[in-house]
């Protein structure tokens, strides 16, 4: 059998590239309405985004905003519990919620042909919940029963410890998103319905559609499903800024048993309101964000110290972060942090062209890919929508990287990385682990059980 042989045509370099364009309407109730045609996306997405900051809740009820969000759907004024599960079943409509620092999320994905029968579910839910005295009191018991799980994870555990000992006590991003057993534990379907009334409505609200709306009036399917929408609530308070503890820390969580050490190095960071936001995601890049990065070359590749490690800098509405988290072996826990420490603090002395570009190129022609599906720009320009800023921000994001500069970068990561010191989390096997981290002489250890 013959086989012809023919030259690959060549590669042309990616055209210009922006993020989708939506079209921007309201409800009757004065909801903005966001929505974002993609042919040939025959799934679409709907999400409702309500501003929503967390230290609206009373201190003593810590994670009343997730009961309130997990119960949305457990029967409302139209349907149980069963029959409303049953209802998007049948339009193979899948249904999920998300509280964050900043706002509360709730939506489907829905073929477009069942469109808006699952819009009126959705709405059903977020506008006419039942908050019915069992379902809550189920979703209390399934809570505590997380965070019991939540504590065996030495992953959470760590992530737990690093906010706590990053942010001031006065700041609710201290303490869980989803609360403690002390604050879940007295919640009742009262204290829900009260924080349901005083913090969700239309005014709060931002309503967004992705998906093929060939021949689909989508704007009047959403206006149909909220525009009687009536809650009577004021827009959200401002969200603090946050207060950060500063100073090289080190934590050590007792975890008995542990093989492993699991990792959290960090600090504070920009925000998307920061010109460095963009030269902070390239240095990130470069520096531990990847599995080509310095961190992981030296932790994983030359040393085999670990599986992989990970850095990033992440955001809410106000006030950032930057970390670097991954499991190492007991034994080599002290040299890892050593290694790590040393490579986060000699990146301040600069990054490379060569580091840079390649970090540009990554973040930037891969974005239409990443933006290719319609939940993932449901996502993007929800999480904008919470923080804050544009709908498109993503475009800006993109120039602000592809315009960066080495210098930039260094000065991005300088600015924030090793400026205030570095917290380090060590969750593992406290008797074999503190030794390594006497002899770094990092400072002194806080342990916690």
């Amino acid at each position: 059998m013959s086989q012809s042989l023919t030259t690959p045509p060549p590669v042309s370099p990616p055209g210009p590239w922006k993020f989708p364009e939506s079209t921007t309407t309201t409800t009757s109730a004065g909801t903005p309405v966001h929505i974002f045609d993609r042919p040939g996306q025959y799934v679409a997405t709907v999400r409702v985004t309500v501003a929503m900051p967390l230290f609206a809740e009373p201190r003593e009820l810590e994670g009343v905003a997730t009961i309130m969000s997990r119960t949305l759907d457990e029967g409302t004024e139209l349907h149980s519990a069963n029959d409303f599960a049953a209802a998007l079943e049948r339009h193979g409509a899948a249904y999920g919620v998300d509280v964050s620092s900043d706002a509360l999320h709730v939506e489907i994905s829905v073929p477009v042909s069942h469109l808006a029968p699952a819009v009126k579910l959705l709405a059903e839910a977020v506008t006419r919940p039942a908050f019915n005295v069992a379902d809550v009191g189920r979703h209390v018991t399934i809570r505590l029963g997380e965070i019991n799980q939540e504590k065996a994870n030495a992953g959470y555990r760590a992530r737990e410890a690093f906010a706590a000992y990053l942010f001031d006590a006065s700041t609710r991003r201290s303490r869980p998103t989803a609360g403690t057993p002390d604050t879940i534990r007295p919640l009742t379907n009262v204290q829900v319905a009260e924080f349901y009334r005083n913090n969700i409505g239309p005014a709060r609200a931002q309503i967004l559609f992705a998906g093929d709306a060939t021949g689909v009036d989508v704007a009047a399917i959403l206006d149909d499903a909220f525009g009687d929408w009536r809650a009577e609530v004021g827009p959200a308070l401002e969200t603090p800024e946050p207060l950060y503890l500063s100073g090289d820390r080190v934590v050590l969580v007792d975890r008995p048993g542990s093989v492993q050490s699991q990792l959290v190095i960090g600090c504070a960071g920009p925000d998307r309101r920061s010109a460095a936001w963009g030269p902070a995601a390239v240095a990130n890049h470069v520096v531990g964000g990847t599995i080509t990065s310095r961190v992981d070359t030296v932790l994983r590749e030359e040393k085999g110290y670990t599986y992989g490690t990970r850095s990033s800098f992440a955001a809410p509405r106000k006030g950032g972060t930057f970390t670097l988290g991954g499991a190492v072996r007991t034994e080599v826990t002290g040299a890892a942090i050593g290694d790590a420490l040393r490579i986060l603090r000699d990146a301040r002395d600069g990054l490379t062209e060569q580091e840079v570009q390649e970090a540009k190129d990554s973040l930037t022609l891969t974005a239409p890919l990443r933006y290719e599906q319609a939940d993932s720009i449901i996502q993007q320009v929800a999480s904008n929508i919470a923080n804050g800023v544009p709908i498109d921000f993503a475009d800006t994001y993109m120039q602000r990287i592809a315009a960066t500069t080495a210098e930039q970068a260094t000065a991005a990561y300088r600015e924030y990385v090793g400026t205030n010191g570095l917290l380090v989390v060590v969750v593992g096997e406290a008797k074999d682990v503190r030794p390594q981290l006497t002899e770094l002489g990092l400072g002194d250890l806080i342990e916690l059980t």
